[in-house]
């Protein structure tokens, strides 16, 4: 046990801040050639300022368990302002705020406490082995807030996403965070951040992140305090934080937290939870592919001599017959009149038609036994059932089969329709070397389509899946995608979320309403029944949103909810798909209070951040504009396919490297497998994929695709030989516990990660070779060190790819 001294509430001296934390940071340093000789150097601070080793966190005589430093603290309740001190140094944890007036102190038991009877709050601090714990209690029914700690310090370790180091006088951060707040269950991905300064840090974790913001100041240098709501409708009044003192490493302090979930038995290693489910297992070195395709019939899958020569025939009087009540009828008709005048078909006219008919077989009234006389075996078979007792993929079918067979000299054998862009992509890949990949379809009908995929996807040993939400409702019959389309539409009115002002919260783009989650679970079981009675060999499932940490209080009078009941619910849905179904299951954002239910999470190593700027977002005229959601082709759409510039703020903010930590990896590299937001695609920033690969082998993330046919053969051999160095790293990576980060230069530029005792990596995102342990890394490279031998790789790219 570790002696924490209790110092008396009066303070008898309190250094300057100056005095305590040193001048401001400003931008990242150049390297500091001493840094240069191969040696590992020490964390460098943003002043230059190095570690030293004996003051790093305490680790156990076993080499196990890390724990904090051994200090003394300081707490003036007057303006409640914290300090810690460690061999004659004394760090603030919270500078003082604005004075007021307290009652009731008291020192019992180890705990210091007191009364804010002004605003209805309570205070109790205790020290506990290697920490301090700091509950703050509102002792009112009616809504309260308090804000608390102020924290000042010269580097930043937040976990934005995967983590992000932050000088605090750096100006594109200054910039950015000036005057936000965040919200600390939705903008962090794990509740907790690490303030350092000199020789030391301080880590704080929030213990009950609902309804808890960072707020934002940077004048002149980055700053933040820290304000919980405390509303009426929440019965839970209180609030804690525990506060570690560390050396100025930020692994200890991940790996602090990561001991702290432990201890709260809110951590499962991937290898537990594949003991439930083995299919887990095939995610170890699986890149993510999401592969499109919106339509049902392909141009290849069609004579277009014959079609045009159909043009007038009763096949064309009956599809044109359906043309006023379709989407795209009327460009159907048009491009139909057109080709009638032509000895040709244009590419674009193909694509129309297609298009067409591939709505067409989707509509429940297409099917007409009248006009569909002639019958394939498939077709009887199905029918014999009878159509109205077939599943939506079989109905599917059976109007693919009816086109062909009634047409043959027009469209070709209805089961090789998009092969090339499914089965043949799949047969590609595998024949390419890529033994183990996740697949996501844009929804469950690409399935309903294209049977074959799901089974073909199934057979070669994948995981497959469809993207999922139950995050927005729109109003009945006005429905903008399927997922917000719930066959109860007594939803829509009866199980939205009400703000606290009494207005409907908006759903995903401000489109309909968001459904509240503690009474969704009946249409979630309902939805994946219907799914599931196709009997397609789905074995994964990707539900987007319910790890993101955007959850509410529902003010509904009919139906009040809390932040806490909506999130249990969420982690509720998840697991019932999980169990019920056996499914690899992952969420968008993998924010960690949902890193013991899902597998998977991707977001985390890179957010989505194109709705931050008007070129990114509206501007079709920008290079920087990310894309439509639309292809004429029914391929990926320009959205994810587009490759794309990034201005320099946002490079600095989301992209560069150098400013990366893996804080998430630290505590959950061998728990949750993470990846990037379906926006931002390993090929996605024009400039930075070779930086991103590199980085994939250093912190043992998955690439990701968005393929099509065309995508594939852009694209092939660049995954091809990636996949071939990354896969067999991660696979054995992602059994072990990221135990080690450095930066081995002041700007961050080089990096090393070690994965238990025997795997390592060290990236060089300069442009200069660096030299490391004699060997010669050169710029945008990484070496490579498992299995008791090293390499280096530079990923060499195809021309317009890099």
């Amino acid at each position: 046990m570790k002696t924490v001294k209790l110092l008396k509430k009066t303070v008898s001296l309190i250094l300057p801040i100056a005095l305590i934390l040193g001048g401001c940071a400003g931008k990242a340093p150049s390297v500091d050639q001493s840094t240069q000789d191969g040696k590992e150097s020490p964390v460098s601070i943003a002043d230059g300022t190095t570690t030293d080793s004996s003051l790093e966190t305490q680790t156990d005589a076993s080499g196990g368990r890390v724990s904090g430093l051994p200090f003394d603290f300081q707490v003036n309740p007057k303006n409640f302002e914290l300090t810690m001190e460690t061999g004659g140094t004394l760090l603030t944890v919270s500078q003082g705020g604005k004075e007021r007036e307290y009652s009731d102190y008291q020192e019992k038991d180890g705990t210091v406490s007191w009364r804010y009877p002004g605003e209805g709050t309570s205070v109790a601090i205790t020290p506990a082995e290697d920490y301090l714990s700091v509950t703050i209690t509102s002792e009112t029914e009616e809504d309260n807030t308090f804000v608390w700690p102020e924290i000042s310090g010269e580097t930043y370790y937040f976990p934005f996403g995967e983590g992000k180091r932050v000088p605090a006088g750096d100006a594109v951060f200054r910039e950015y965070l000036n005057g936000q707040e965040f919200s600390v269950l939705e903008q962090l991905s794990m509740p907790f951040w690490i303030a350092s300064s000199g020789e030391f840090s301080i880590l704080y974790i929030v213990e009950d992140p609902f309804r808890t913001n960072l707020q934002f100041s940077a004048d002149p240098a980055i700053t933040l305090s820290v304000s919980h709501d405390y509303p009426a409708i929440d019965r839970s009044r209180f609030s804690s934080y525990r506060i570690y003192l560390t050396g100025p490493d930020p692994v200890s302090a991940a790996r602090l937290y990561r001991n702290y979930r432990m201890e709260q038995g809110d951590f499962m290693t991937l290898e537990q939870k594949a003991q439930s489910n083995p299919d887990i297992r095939k995610l170890y070195g699986a890149p993510f592919i999401y592969l499109w395709g919106e339509f049902l019939i392909s141009p290849d899958d069609i004579d277009w001599k014959a079609f045009r020569q159909a043009a007038d025939s009763p096949l064309t009087v009956y599809l044109s017959s359906f043309a006023g009540s379709q989407e795209n009828g009327s460009e159907f008709t048009a491009a139909l009149e057109e080709i009638k005048k032509q000895d040709y078909v244009a590419e674009y006219q193909k694509n129309t038609v297609c298009s067409y008919l591939s709505q067409l077989l989707k509509r429940e009234d297409f099917w007409d036994p009248s006009v569909f006389t002639q019958h394939s075996p498939a077709m009887t078979q199905l029918l014999a059932k009878g159509y109205e007792n077939l599943t939506e993929t079989e109905k599917i079918q059976v109007k693919k089969e009816a086109l062909a067979v009634n047409w043959p000299e027009i469209f070709t054998d209805a089961k090789q329709w998009t092969d090339s862009g499914t089965t043949e992509l799949l047969q590609g890949l595998k024949e390419s070397g890529i033994d183990r990949a996740w697949i996501g379809l844009n929804s469950w009908e690409q399935a309903y389509a294209k049977p074959e995929l799901v089974e073909k996807a199934a057979a070669q040993g994948y995981l497959i899946g469809s993207y999922d939400s139950y995050h927005s409702i729109h109003e009945p019959g006005k429905e903008q995608w399927i997922t917000a389309q719930f066959e109860d539409t007594a939803l829509y009115e009866e199980a939205t979320v009400t703000d606290k002002n009494g207005e409907k919260v908006g759903g995903f783009q401000n489109v309909g309403r968001k459904l509240n989650p503690v009474l969704a679970f009946p249409a979630v079981e309902a939805r994946m029944e219907d799914i599931m009675s196709n009997s397609l060999p789905f074995n994964s499932w990707f539900i987007d949103c319910d790890a993101t940490g955007e959850i509410y209080d529902d003010y509904s009078p009919s139906h009040p909810a809390t932040q806490e009941e909506d999130l249990a619910a969420r982690l509720e849905r998840m697991a019932y798909i999980r169990d019920q179904y056996r499914f690899v299951v992952g969420s968008e954002g993998g924010n960690d209070f949902a890193a013991s239910t899902i597998a998977f999470a991707h977001g985390i190593e890179l957010k989505t951040f194109s709705w931050m700027d008007d070129d990114m977002k509206k501007n079709r005229d920008s290079e920087y504009y990310i894309g439509k959601y639309y292809n004429p082709a029914g391929g990926v759409a320009e959205h994810f396919s587009k490759r794309i510039p990034v201005k320099d703020k946002y490079y600095t903010l989301f992209v560069d490297p150098r400013y990366d930590i893996p804080l998430y990896k630290l505590v959950y590299n061998d728990s949750v497998i993470t990846g990037y937001h379906w926006d931002w695609s390993t090929f996605k920033i024009q400039g930075a994929t070779a930086d991103r690969m590199v980085r994939e082998v250093l912190y043992n993330v998955p690439p990701l695709y968005h393929l099509d046919a065309a995508e594939w053969k852009r694209y092939q051999k660049d995954i091809a030989a990636h996949h071939a160095v990354w896969s067999e790293f991660s696979r054995k990576a992602v059994l072990q516990e990221m135990t080690d980060f450095k930066y081995l230069t002041q700007d961050g530029a080089v990096q090393k990660t070690v994965y238990g005792e025997n795997i390592a990596a060290v990236a060089n995102f300069a442009e200069e070779a660096y030299e490391y342990e004699g060997n010669s890394i050169p710029g945008h490279s990484v070496w490579i060190q498992m299995d008791g031998k090293s390499m280096i790789y530079t990923p060499s790219l195809q021309p317009g790819n890099a």
